[in-house]
C-alpha cells in the first residue's frame, strides 16, 4: 500500500520540526483543508510565532521541491512570498517551513472589501503575473500546444459529467463549440508564464491591502488570462460581484475581443467545477465540489453563454 494513501503522521511531524528547527515547542496546531499535493500545516508556538509546513508524502516529493525552485526564482524577480526558513527530510517526509503573511486568503474576505480595496489588489496580483510572465522560457522547453491544454481541460472532465448530472452534458458540449468557435485566438497565443491558481486564491489580505502570495508551485505556460477566467468562476460559484475581475481587466486594457476570452476560459472552469461536483478535499467539499452549488454553476454558465453566442 502507497504511504499516500495512508494518513500522514501531520501533528507528529510538525512537533518534530518545530522543536529541531526553531528550538519551540507547538502551541496550537491545524491542518488546513486545502492542499491537493501537500499537507499544510498552520503552527503557532509557545512564544508566539506563528508558521506554516508544507509536508509532501514521499510519493509527491518532487514536486515539493520543484515549488522550492519556483519559490526562490520569483523572490528573485520581486514577488511578495513568504520567508522559508527551512525545508528538508524528516522521518522519511520531506517538508518546508515558512513564514505565515499576516491576514486571510482573499476568497475569505472578498465579500467585505469595498471598490478601492479590489481596485488596488487587482492591480497588484495583475503586476504580480506580469513578473512571472518574466520568467526566461528555458525554463519551458518542453510545453503542450496552447489549444490543446484548453481541450484538455474540458476532456478531463467527460467522464466525471456523466456520472454527475445528466443535464450537465449540454453545457460541456456547448463549451466545446465555443472553443472550437474561438480557436483562431487560441492557436495565435504567444505563450508566457504565469501562476494557475494565482487570482481571489492564494493572494493574502490584511486590511484591506495585499500582504502577499503563497502556493506558488503550479506555474503553467500559455494565456495568463486562464487565471482570471479561473477567478471568474470561482466568484460567479461564490455568488460574488465580479468587479474584481473586471478591474483587474482594466489594468491589462483587454480589447473587446480578448474580454471574450476570459469569459470562454471562465465558462471551461464554470463546467468543469459542475464535473466535480460531490467531490471531497481532504474529507471536505468546497466551492467547487459541492453539489448545492449545482444550480449556482448552471445559471452562472448560462450567463456566459450568452455573452459569447
Amino acid at each position: 500500500m502507497s504511504i499516500e494513501s495512508t494518513e500522514v503522521p501531520w501533528s507528529k511531524l510538525a512537533k518534530q520540526i518545530i522543536a529541531s528547527r526553531i528550538d519551540n515547542e507547538i502551541a496550537k496546531s491545524e491542518r488546513f483543508q486545502t492542499g491537493l499535493s501537500h499537507f499544510v500545516v498552520s503552527v503557532e508556538t509557545s512564544g508566539g510565532s506563528e508558521y506554516v509546513i508544507r509536508i509532501a508524502t514521499p510519493e509527491r516529493k518532487s514536486e515539493l521541491v520543484d515549488g522550492l525552485l519556483w519559490h526562490k526564482r520569483l523572490d528573485d524577480l520581486g514577488v511578495p512570498l513568504p520567508t522559508i526558513y527551512d525545508s528538508g527530510e524528516i522521518d522519511g517526509f520531506h517538508f518546508a517551513l515558512y513564514e505565515r503573511l499576516p491576514g486571510d486568503d482573499l476568497e475569505n474576505v472578498y465579500s467585505s472589501l469595498g471598490a478601492n480595496s479590489k481596485k488596488e489588489i487587482a492591480a497588484s496580483v495583475a503586476w504580480i503575473q506580469e513578473r512571472v510572465a518574466a520568467l526566461d522560457k528555458e525554463y519551458f522547453n518542453q510545453y503542450p500546444a496552447w489549444p490543446d491544454v484548453i481541450t484538455g481541460i474540458l476532456d478531463r472532465s467527460e467522464e466525471a459529467i456523466k456520472a454527475a448530472d445528466d443535464t450537465v452534458q449540454k453545457y460541456f458540449d456547448t463549451a466545446h463549440e465555443m472553443t472550437t468557435r474561438y480557436m483562431s485566438y487560441l492557436t495565435a497565443v504567444e505563450p508566457l508564464a504565469f501562476l494557475y491558481d494565482l487570482n481571489i486564491r492564494n493572494v493574502i489580505i490584511l486590511d484591506g491591502r495585499m500582504s502577499g502570495v503563497i502556493d506558488v508551485d503550479e506555474i503553467w505556460f500559455g494565456d495568463p488570462l486562464l487565471a482570471v477566467g479561473r477567478g471568474k468562476a470561482l466568484l460567479l460559484a461564490m455568488q460574488q460581484e465580479t468587479d474584481y475581475i473586471d478591474y483587474w481587466c482594466d489594468y491589462l486594457k483587454l480589447s473587446a475581443e480578448t474580454l471574450l476570452m476570459v469569459d470562454l476560459y471562465a465558462l471551461l472552469y464554470c463546467v468543469r467545477f459542475m464535473a466535480t461536483s460531490r467531490q471531497k478535499l481532504n474529507g471536505n467539499y468546497n466551492i467547487q465540489t459541492d453539489p448545492e452549488n449545482m444550480a449556482i454553476l448552471k445559471t452562472a454558465a448560462d450567463g456566459i453563454i450568452g455573452k459569447l453566442s
